[in-house]
């Protein structure tokens, strides 16, 4: 909770936000600029260079205001070059955006003036502002306070921790990009890894982990996880020592910026100088994890990606059940499991369910008259927004079961659904519709 113009503003993001798309589109493309934040040539050239790619929003390194992240400073030293991203933006070079289109990170020179004040009252940002998450389209990023004055500490143990791993474990999204200030690894000469935060962020889920601190370009490949250290952005430029493990690409020769790519089947990280330059590409191609949620009894299952192995026993080891779809002509025992269709299941206990294989981001349905038991896909869809052929088919709200039946406002990966027809059609699921909650 925060002041600003007067008014109170509470940002809260509950679970099931963090989860769900806010901003859903195919593919976003976003700018990654750190240790940028010194106004002066080096700065408008970076600024200029990203803002020629057109890019959906950008997310920062943090260092966003030297020397000392104060109030005086702080607006020629982002508002000028970025104030188009920024809303609401309250500095004086200009226009803001309508939404806001630019999330930072905390830098240790951001935490130089007390309590980071004028970060914190200069940006409008969700949940804890210090540390937050938000989704735009197949992305769900994780912005991570590195500071050692972060009130709910940056060590692998810290509240802030516990944060990052619980909100990680229930997103559904491809890709789960993390990024912070200080590396935890890296092989410049000035300051190089942080062991503390040195996070098991791979076992909780992650895609890359970006940071800054370190005035170089670096792709550091560690316990089958990437890691990039992006510190030009206007500031200086440091030197290298001695390579850490796993270090696959440094650069210090200009400033620059990274453009990242995503859609559901890749993400694509370049990091390109302010000339125009394209110093490294790289590419991870995508498997979809669902983790469904199960309660003790009876559920409603679907299969939200596409797997190798369909069979029950393997999607759904701890099953005491065979699975059963829902036909006109009754119930029918499956041994294997189709995407776009929910089969009822039995457990013994409460439990996460993994699902591997490849995203699903539309999905046609088959319904016959009477009531269907349909499937989900990769991503949250609003009930409101499935399109039905022929149309205003559907003549039942969408129910889910949890123990009881209850109305459904929108279909969730892994989970099936009632709903009834009024005759023979189609159902088309596409994640290019947003689940939105307050």
């Amino acid at each position: 909770m925060k002041k600003k113009n007067g008014v109170i503003l509470v940002i809260f993001l509950t679970e099931l936000l963090a989860a769900s798309a806010v901003y859903a589109q195919s593919t976003v493309r976003f700018a990654v600029i750190g240790d940028y934040g010194l106004a002066g040539q080096a700065e408008s050239d970076v600024s200029n260079l990203v803002k020629s790619w057109n890019p959906d929003l950008i997310i920062t390194t943090g260092d966003n205001n030297y020397e000392n992240g104060a109030d005086l400073t702080i607006d020629q030293n982002i508002g000028q070059y970025y104030h188009e991203f920024i809303s609401p933006y309250v500095g004086s070079y200009g226009v803001g955006d309508t939404i806001n289109r630019f999330f930072p990170s905390l830098g240790n020179h951001d935490w130089r003036t007390a309590g980071a004040l004028p970060y914190l009252n200069y940006f409008t940002l969700p949940s804890y502002e210090r540390y937050y998450n938000f989704v735009w389209g197949p992305v769900h990023f994780f912005a991570v306070d590195s500071d050692t004055n972060e009130p709910d500490g940056q060590t692998s143990t810290s509240i802030q921790a516990q944060w990052l791993q619980s909100t990680m474990s229930i997103s559904s999204l491809p890709w789960k990009i993390v990024y912070m200030h200080h590396p935890p690894y890296s092989s410049s000469s000035r300051h190089g890894s942080t062991p503390s935060m040195q996070w098991p962020y791979k076992e909780w889920g992650a895609t890359a982990i970006l940071a800054g601190h370190d005035h170089t370009y670096e792709r550091i490949f560690h316990d089958s996880l990437t890691y990039v250290v992006n510190g030009l952005g206007g500031k200086s430029i440091y030197s290298f020592g001695t390579s850490v493990s796993g270090s696959q690409v440094r650069y210090n020769a200009d400033y620059g910026a990274m453009l990242v790519t995503a859609t559901t089947e890749a993400i694509t990280f370049q990091f390109i100088t302010r000339k125009g330059i394209v110093i490294d590409t790289y590419t991870i191609t995508s498997k979809y994890t669902i983790a469904v949620n199960l309660q003790d009894g009876w559920n409603i299952v679907s299969v939200p990606v596409r797997v190798l192995d369909p069979r029950t026993l393997i999607l759904f080891p701890s099953a005491i059940s065979d699975a059963h779809s829902y036909e006109t002509s009754g119930y029918q025992v499956r041994d294997t499991l189709q995407k776009g269709i929910g089969y009822w299941l039995k457990f013994t206990s409460p439990q996460n369910v993994n699902i591997v294989g490849q995203p699903v981001g539309e999905d046609t349905i088959d319904v016959e008259t009477g009531w269907n038991i349909i499937g989900s896909i990769s991503n949250p869809v609003l009930v409101n927004e499935i399109i039905q052929l022929p149309s205003e088919i559907v003549v039942s709200p969408y129910f889910e079961y949890s123990g009881k039946y209850i109305v459904a406002d929108s279909i969730m990966p892994g989970r099936g659904y009632w709903v009834k027809v009024n005759q023979t059609g189609k159902l088309i699921l596409s994640s290019t519709t947003a689940v939105k909650r307050e």
